[in-house]
């Protein structure tokens, strides 16, 4: 353009920038930025409004900050760019501090600047200055748009206030996906399953289509509640909405069938994907690693590092606990070395107790005992050392036992479970002296042990049970129907081989 004589104005300037910010170039916007300076342009309102939004949107606060307070006639578009910038942090006191200064300086709030305040505090689960917020729309009358009410929602979702974010939902229109989204995967974050289940077919009840975040937020639901069937029925209404090549709508259809243990129909649709990214490849191992099938994993992870997608820390945590579950020793220590190596990924806790776990299986005590001692960060670390422990009473080795016990006890002593294995440990090593000596101090400490839970799910309600537990008022048939089928089981020739 300068090359042709003309010279650009601040029309140009600021849709130029405007484009840096919607491509978080940062480099090209503070060019473009000095150049004004050194050439002595006068900033104007929309060219300064422009830049605190490039700033903003691209991380750089200070920067941001700067070119606001030089505006010396700030209007609602300048404080609106600077308060989403801080929003973008989840900085929701910044957000706040400007809202005060807005009202002081008589600039009256638009309702970006209530659902930038409003995402702010969602982000950074501040629930005070959402409240704030929420009652100033109340108090003022404005009628909220969907992207205010559903700011809202996913708030009260974020700071567990689940009857607010219903409150909300329940007073706001309901003609789009957008609304019904939210509370699907506000249900999701507070854990609770059945509902984003139900919400989502009152969305399809209501004639409203689900769009892919429909998908994408309540694919989750079934995975954590392992509902295979609810799973396969959503997944005949991604077919039904043409979202095949949405490579996030099949990318949470391959998770969910993943951590349902189909493996099968993950891949698929592992196979199915156009594209396939990290979390794909990753998804696909973890299914295969989970469920019994370690050398199909490993080998899946081979034809990964032939392909573009680089391995990440969890797909090598998923490697590791394929490795572990299968007692694949060599394997498993292989690639926890190759991940530190070759792809300079630094190991976490998680890695380092699916290594310890692996060791331990297979009686390299002192192996797995040496990593923990020649690695401060983990060397005591209470999981860890309880991992090491139960190896050490599975294979009888009581003399490390001890001595890890000792290093168990000295970071939680009223622990129980460390006292019990220890005592069967003696027991099981007929050092009777020893184990009456370990169930003497926790008597002395008032330590008992734990009753083992468990739970099952019938017609969506979950009945736990502990051991022993006669607690349900039909506790007496429910024996008698156990022993009816223990019975069966005896008599069965296949349980007959196996015991």
């Amino acid at each position: 353009m300068r090359g042709s004589g003309f010279e650009p104005n601040s029309v140009t300037l600021t849709t130029v920038i405007s484009s840096c910010a919607r491509l978080l170039d940062l480099e090209r916007g503070k060019e473009i930025h000095m150049e004004l300076v050194r050439n002595g342009f006068q900033l104007d309102g929309f060219i300064s409004s422009a830049l605190v939004d490039m700033y903003g949107k691209c991380g750089c606060l200070d920067m941001a900050i700067e070119v606001f307070e030089h505006i010396s006639r700030k209007t609602v578009v300048s404080w609106n760019s600077m308060i989403a910038g801080y929003s973008l942090k989840g900085d929701s006191r910044s957000c706040m501090e400007l809202f005060k200064r807005m009202n002081e300086e008589r600039i009256k709030p638009t309702l970006t600047t209530l659902t930038s305040i409003l995402m702010a505090c969602s982000r950074s689960a501040q629930l005070q200055h959402g409240k704030f917020i929420h009652g100033y729309i109340v108090r003022n009358r404005i009628e909220a748009d969907i992207f205010t009410e559903s700011s809202l929602i996913d708030l009260y979702f974020k700071c567990g206030w689940v009857g607010s974010a219903e409150n909300v939902f329940e007073m706001m229109p309901k003609n789009n996906a957008v609304s019904w989204n939210v509370m699907i995967s506000g249900y999701v974050t507070v854990g609770n399953y059945f509902n984003a289940l139900g919400i989502f077919y009152e969305m399809k009840e209501a004639g409203i289509k689900p769009d892919a975040i429909s998908y994408t937020s309540v694919l989750p639901a079934c995975s954590q509640l392992a509902a295979l069937e609810q799973g396969k029925d959503i997944h005949k209404h991604v077919i039904e909405s043409k979202l095949e090549t949405n490579e996030v709508v099949m990318g949470a259809l391959l998770d969910m069938y993943a951590k349902c243990g189909a493996v099968d129909e993950a891949l698929n649709i592992f196979h199915q994907l156009p594209e396939r990214d990290v979390v794909s490849w990753t998804s696909m191992i973890t299914a295969y690693g989970s469920h019994g099938q370690a050398l199909e994993a490993l080998k899946l992870f081979g034809e990964m590092q032939q392909s573009n997608a680089k391995p990440d820390i969890v797909t090598f945590l998923a490697v590791l606990s394929a490795c572990s579950h299968a007692g694949l020793v060599d394997e498993g220590c292989h690639h926890f070395n190759k991940m530190i190596t070759e792809y300079g990924i630094s190991p976490r806790i998680e890695h380092y107790s699916c290594l310890i776990d692996l060791l331990g299986r297979a009686g390299r005590l002192h192996e797995a005992y040496g990593i923990l001692q020649r690695t401060p960060e983990i060397s005591e670390d209470f999981g860890l050392l309880s991992t090491l422990f139960s190896a050490c009473r599975l294979h009888r080795n009581v003399d490390l036992g001890v001595e890890i016990a000792k290093l168990l006890i000295k970071k939680d002593p009223d622990d129980p479970s460390t006292y019990i294995i220890l005592s069967n440990m003696y027991a099981s090593a007929k050092e009777w002296d020893e184990m009456r000596k370990v169930r003497s101090k926790m008597k002395e400490l008032g330590l008992k042990k734990n009753p083992g839970c468990s739970w099952i799910e019938i017609n969506s309600r979950v009945q736990p049970f502990f051991i022993d537990d006669k607690s349900h008022p039909k506790a007496e048939m429910v024996y008698e129907c156990l022993k009816l089928l223990t019975s069966h089981m005896e008599k069965d020739e296949l349980f007959s081989c196996c015991r």
